[in-house]
C-alpha cells in the first residue's frame, strides 16, 4: 500500500536567510490549499505586519505549553520563547489543507517537529552559502548590512546567535520519530540566488504534496 502524502512543510535556517520570502511564495502560489501555521512568541510583534505571530507573556506561553499540545523553544540565549501548536497543524491537515511553517533550527524546534510528525513532514534546512559556519556567518553579515535595518551593535548581536542553528542544519542529525529513524531535514537548500531557491522549494513542494494535474 502506498504511503499517504505528508501534510506539513517546514523551512528552518538562520536569521536573514530567506525563510519568510520562500513561505510567502508558497502561500501566494497555492492560496486556500495551504495554511500558514501560527507562532506564539514573547518577543514584540505587530499583528498588522505579520498576523501569524501572536505576542504573549512568558507566563501565558508557559501556561499553554504546560497544558500540552505545543512545541516550545527558547532563542537568543534564552531571552525569547516561541511556541507552535501541534493541534492547529493536525486540525488544518484534517480539513485537507497543507500546513507551511518555519520553526527554529534546533533540537526543540525542527528536531521536535520531526520526532512528532515523522514522514508526515517535509522539512527543509536553508543555508546562505556553501561551506561551514564561518562562511555562512560572513554571508549573513553582508545581507544584514544590505538591509540597513539595524545598527552595527544590534547586527552583531543577531549574528552571534546564528552559529547554533547553522551547525544544526549542517549536521542534520538523525532522530527517532513516530514512524522510523529519520534525518531532521529531508533537503538542505543553499540560497545563493533567491529566485532559483524559490523555484527549487516550489518543485519540492509540488513533488511531495501535489498530483501532476494540480501543478
Amino acid at each position: 500500500m502506498p504511503l499517504s502524502r505528508p501534510f506539513l512543510i517546514n523551512v528552518s535556517g538562520p536569521y536573514a536567510v530567506g525563510k519568510d520570502t520562500i513561505l510567502n511564495a508558497l502561500l501566494s502560489r497555492y492560496g486556500e490549499r495551504v495554511h500558514r501555521v501560527h507562532t506564539m512568541t514573547t518577543r514584540p510583534v505587530s499583528a498588522d505586519a505579520d498576523p501569524t505571530y501572536e505576542q504573549v507573556s512568558l507566563e501565558e506561553l508557559e501556561r499553554r505549553v504546560a497544558a500540552g499540545g505545543w512545541i516550545a523553544n527558547r532563542q537568543l540565549s534564552g531571552t525569547t520563547a516561541y511556541g507552535t501548536s501541534i493541534s492547529e497543524i493536525r486540525e488544518a491537515a484534517a480539513a485537507g489543507r497543507i500546513c507551511v511553517h518555519s520553526i527554529y533550527a534546533g533540537p526543540d524546534g525542527a528536531g521536535r517537529l520531526r520526532e512528532i510528525f515523522g514522514r508526515d513532514l517535509v522539512s527543509i534546512g536553508l543555508l546562505a552559502t556553501d561551506g561551514g559556519v564561518e562562511d555562512q556567518l560572513a554571508v549573513l553579515r553582508q545581507r544584514l548590512l544590505g538591509r540597513d535595518r539595524d545598527d552595527a551593535e544590534a547586527m552583531e548581536a543577531r549574528i552571534r546567535h546564528q552559529a547554533e542553528p547553522l551547525r544544526y542544519v549542517l549536521d542534520n542529525p538523525e532522530l527517532e520519530t513516530v514512524h522510523e529513524p529519520m534525518r531532521v531535514f529531508d533537503r538542505v537548500v543553499v540560497n545563493n540566488d533567491l529566485g532559483t531557491t524559490v523555484a527549487e522549494v516550489v518543485a519540492i513542494f509540488q513533488e511531495a504534496f501535489l498530483d501532476g494535474a494540480e501543478r
